[in-house]
């Protein structure tokens, strides 16, 4: 699995750089790096978290060999009000599913084992990705409401709980490879550029 990501890597261009507190995608995590709550190596990945003081959680997969960081996630505490996400606009517990659909221009892709809905105890957890253009990187994100209120007719409500960043090549290989466009769809510019 392993070198198969490194000929990805080769052939399909640049990754991007995407950075969560100071950790970036595609890249070690640094020295300078907060401090972890906790780590794990299970090849040929390396999983690492971190719990901020401000209520949000954040972790990083990396390449267990050469360290490279292929995906980010970062989501807020359970009871946790309204936070900045790392992408300007955006904040955990006020940015709803319809204002992603509207920003981004469309409700994204679909990738094949992650789907669009699921069930996580007593919500509803609803995935929104997008291609990153020119970069080999999906952004995805989390919204959730009550399951006792949810339904599709109110499903744009749902508010968003994490945002994700991965190498697209890493994603096929855990979500599933068919990647369905929903209608409208186009890769998106860089939410996390200046």
């Amino acid at each position: 699995m392993r070198l198969a990501l490194a000929l990805l890597a080769a052939l399909a261009g640049p990754v991007a750089a995407q950075e969560f507190r100071g950790v970036t995608l595609g890249e070690p995590i640094p020295e300078s790096a907060p401090e972890p709550v906790g780590s794990e190596v299970a090849h040929p990945f390396a999983y690492t978290l971190w719990q901020f003081d401000d209520g949000l959680s954040m972790s990083a997969t990396r390449d267990a060999e050469i360290g490279e960081v292929l995906y980010l996630e970062m989501w807020r505490s359970e009871g946790q009000g309204q936070q900045p996400t790392p992408i300007d606009g955006l904040t955990f517990g006020e940015t709803t599913r319809g204002d992603l659909h509207a920003r981004f221009g469309s409700e994204g892709i679909v990738f094949e084992g992650r789907g669009r809905f699921a069930e996580a105890g007593p919500v509803a957890v609803y995935f929104i990705s997008y291609e990153i253009e020119g970069l080999e990187s999906v952004v995805s994100f989390v919204t959730i409401q009550p399951l006792a209120t949810a339904s599709e007719e109110v499903a744009d409500q749902s508010v968003l709980d994490a945002v994700i960043v991965a190498d697209g090549r890493y994603l096929d290989q855990i979500w599933g490879v068919n990647r369905g466009r929903l209608p409208g769809y186009a890769p998106i510019e860089d939410p996390f550029a200046d």
